[in-house]
């Protein structure tokens, strides 16, 4: 597993790396101690959600399967161009639920019931 995001204030800079890899455990679990990302600029001056991408490795896939983590009640969500071109239906899969205090949770499925959106980059 990889993350990559940007700082609390939305950027990409040396100051803050961003990256992050883990194997996951026997059961699949994998966690992660970070910063929570600030919104980061688009197109047009716009704001993309704060989110962070992940990447998924394994044996058996050809390629990464990408995807993003959003954290919900993010006001930001809402006119973020990614997770506005996913179905409404689906966008659930891409967003993380606070746990506890600092604690945020997203399950990824790889098929079946609630199978994670991946986007092709």
């Amino acid at each position: 597993m990889e993350i990559w995001q940007a700082d609390p204030e939305g950027r990409y800079d040396a100051a803050f790396h961003g990256f992050g890899r883990c194997a996951t455990d026997a059961a699949g679990g994998f966690r992660f101690t970070t910063l929570k990302p600030g919104p980061v600029r688009g197109q047009g001056n716009s704001f993309q959600a704060p989110h962070v991408a992940l990447s998924i490795f394994a044996r058996g896939l050809l390629q990464q399967l990408v995807t993003r983590l959003y954290f919900a009640e993010e006001p930001l969500n809402e006119q973020d161009p990614i997770l506005a071109s996913v179905p409404p239906a689906r966008r659930g899969t891409l967003i993380a639920r606070p746990e506890d205090a600092g604690t945020w949770r997203l399950d990824i499925r790889l098929q079946g019931d609630d199978e994670t959106v991946f986007l092709e980059v």
